[in-house]
């Protein structure tokens, strides 16, 4: 039991760290918001799809749904897929008027690990949820407004293909094979490489660093500095679409040109609308230069680290939404959305237990049940009904998948934050192993405020960065 809490306030340790850096690029996270496409992307709950990261886009720029091997209910009864969905066409309606949203079903693969656990390792029964969801939403909704394709991730080095109507295919390996990149720096002309970066607010924030020295060495802080790759995607970013709405002829002094001569020839094929067109090249030239660093790193792994890195290591459930700042590989991701999310936890504690067999555990297995809020919450009203009773919900299903030997962390996170803000629903459930509790002094109606909950809040935070150690 005490080792299930140590895991815990290792885990939110990280987390606040993680978020600190949110908070602080904030402003940066913005502009970034401001250039690109609204998007949603479906996938499996497999910990080694997770994240933005290899797509190019910060945590909170891009809205997930999770179900095993990505199958989903695609009935109109099936509230979350459905409302995850209008959320963002109606997101890009009001704010991006001109650019339509975008929907992307993944699938996944792996050359030299194992494949999809839901789909047995099977890649055509994977793709093929992917063209069903594909298929369906594209009957329901116009191209104007939400932009629909399908795409399938590597898993061994996060490299992906993004198929387009009319199966047309942009395969970032076809494009690293083909123009014969080796490093992440082979993606970019050498005038961009040597030169420090000519905006100062982004030179600033990556200590003025060339791209040479960003992209170079065993841990590159391209990828490796949190700070760093915010403000490099932010820039290229802003670079790429500026550029091309000018002269697709001068992207040619950021990008090798018989990079940007194979990518624009499938993207031309795909017919895809004007406005997306930049943001499409960014996240190609982001995925691909990501996979040739994790190609690079997964070089000089051991066969033991190459082993955990290629399959199955991840450490816990995570159940719910707000999980983008986690690491790769660290959790099995299931959120509402499956249809049934009992099928979705049953594949996910296949997954665990194997890995707990296979990688010595001497913690319960847990799991983590987080309801992140998009507004601020006012009175005790708001707070039960978007957290407290959806947890309840939540750990209800927990309880039928699991049964009761495990450790559980229950916590809510605000949309553009991912911090994790620890909350106990039950002071009697003896799963609850950590002891942070941000609403047990204003736990009911007569105390509960807007106001009351921000300084807990700002309590808890203070409390990790001083050190302070919850008794456990």
């Amino acid at each position: 039991m005490k080792s299930a809490y140590d895991f815990f306030h290792k885990y939110l340790s990280e987390n606040i760290s993680d978020s600190d850096t949110l908070e602080r690029m904030r402003n940066v996270i913005a502009e970034f918001t401001a250039r690109a496409p609204k998007i949603i992307v479906m996938k499996c709950i497999d910990g080694r799809v997770h994240g933005s990261k290899a797509k190019g886009y910060p945590p909170t720029t891009i809205l997930f749904g999770r179900t095993d091997g990505n199958r989903v209910s695609l009935d109109k009864s099936n509230f979350w897929f459905w409302n995850r969905i209008d959320r963002v066409v109606k997101d890009a309606h009001f704010n991006t008027p001109e650019t339509p949203a975008i929907f992307i079903a993944f699938m996944h693969h792996s050359p030299r690990g194992l494949g999809c656990a839901a789909h047995n390792s099977n890649d055509a029964e994977a793709l093929k949820s992917v063209e069903a969801q594909v298929a369906e939403v594209r009957k329901t909704y116009s191209e104007s407004e939400l932009y629909v394709f399908g795409g399938d991730t590597n898993t061994d080095i996060m490299a992906e293909t993004l198929i387009f109507p009319g199966n047309v295919r942009l395969d970032s390996e076809d494009v690293i094979r083909y123009c014969n990149l080796k490093k992440p720096r082979d993606v970019f002309h050498e005038f961009f490489l040597l030169n420090k970066i000519n905006d100062v607010a982004t030179s600033r924030y990556v200590d003025h660093k060339t791209p040479e020295d960003l992209l170079s060495g065993e841990q590159p802080g391209f990828f490796t500095n949190f700070q760093t790759c915010l403000n490099m995607q932010n820039y290229l970013l802003r670079e790429i679409t500026s550029i091309i709405r000018k002269d697709r002829g001068d992207l040619k002094r950021l990008i090798r040109p018989d990079i940007l001569d194979y990518i624009f020839i499938t993207l031309d094929r795909a017919s895809i609308p004007g406005n997306l067109i930049g943001p499409m090249l960014y996240q190609v030239i982001w995925n691909i230069t990501y996979a040739l660093y994790q190609t690079g790193m997964i070089a000089r792994l051991s066969p033991a680290e190459l082993d955990s890195h290629l399959d199955h290591a991840e450490e816990l459930i995570c159940y719910g939404d707000g999980f983008e700042t986690l690491p790769r590989n660290k959790a099995v991701l299931v959120k509402t959305g499956r249809g049934d999310d009992m099928d979705a936890l049953s594949v996910g504690k296949q997954v665990i237990e194997k890995n707990r067999i296979r990688y010595r555990q001497d913690h319960q297995l847990l799991v983590h049940i987080n309801i992140e809020v998009n507004g601020e919450m006012m009175q005790w009203n708001d707070f039960n009904d978007n957290v407290g009773s959806r947890i309840l919900t939540m750990l209800r299903n927990i309880d039928y998948v699991f049964g009761r030997d495990l450790a559980v962390l229950t916590t809510y996170s605000y949309r553009d934050q991912k911090r994790f803000y620890p909350v106990k629903i039950s002071m009697t459930d003896q799963r609850m192993v950590y002891a942070a509790d941000v609403i047990s002094e204003i736990n009911s109606t007569l105390k509960f405020s807007n106001l009351s909950l921000k300084a807990q809040e700002a309590i808890y935070k203070a409390g990790f960065s001083s050190g302070y150690r919850y008794p456990g």
